[in-house]
């Protein structure tokens, strides 16, 4: 995935000024920078969210996101909220839930769940789409550490292949599993 020539302001603040990246496929790119450099920006931007930029975006297949605060639909229950992503999937919801530790949970509702959990099944819908790319803004920011060790390894061997792009401020994290680090000034 390519992106050539980005111009993007708000107002009067420039985010970003000709600047061009390239996203090797198959492959995980954190994205690390100050708070309010441009990252969240960036993403939206690569996925369609955002479309006041001038600029060359170039990629291949389908894109799935996991948003930085979870948007779960409060009527359905996590199976409802897993299944919305796609009407067929490679991955089984049963197995997706016991990698990320809420097999036990499946028929329960968004209001009963922590903010640790509601960010854990985003994350699992993104991944039952079974997508070409991956953009995550800060997928497991709500984790603790020892949860963090445990799943994220599980969770990028499912997305071996695919092309990753996370926002993070832990730069352990990033140095840990990450391919490629680029860093917004």
């Amino acid at each position: 995935m390519k992106i050539n020539n980005l111009f993007k302001s708000f107002d009067k603040k420039i985010i970003f000024n000709n600047a061009s990246f390239e996203f090797e496929d198959g492959k995980i790119t954190y994205i690390m920078g100050g708070s309010g450099i441009g990252k969240t920006t960036l993403l939206r931007i690569i996925s369609g969210l955002d479309a006041s930029y001038s600029g060359e975006i170039i990629k291949n297949g389908e894109l799935a996101y996991v948003f930085q605060e979870p948007r779960l639909f409060p009527t359905l229950n996590l199976e409802e909220n897993i299944k919305i992503a796609s009407e067929s999937s490679k991955f089984d919801i049963d197995n997706l839930l016991e990698i990320v530790e809420l097999k036990d949970f499946k028929n329960f509702m968004p209001s009963e769940l922590s903010g640790g959990m509601k960010s854990r099944v985003s994350l699992v819908r993104a991944i039952y789409k079974d997508a070409d790319i991956y953009i995550m803004d800060e997928p497991f920011s709500n984790l603790d550490e020892d949860l963090k060790k445990r799943i994220i390894p599980k969770i990028f061997e499912l997305l071996k292949e695919k092309t990753i792009l996370i926002v993070s401020h832990d730069p352990k994290e990033a140095e840990k599993y990450s391919d490629n680090i680029i860093y917004l000034k």
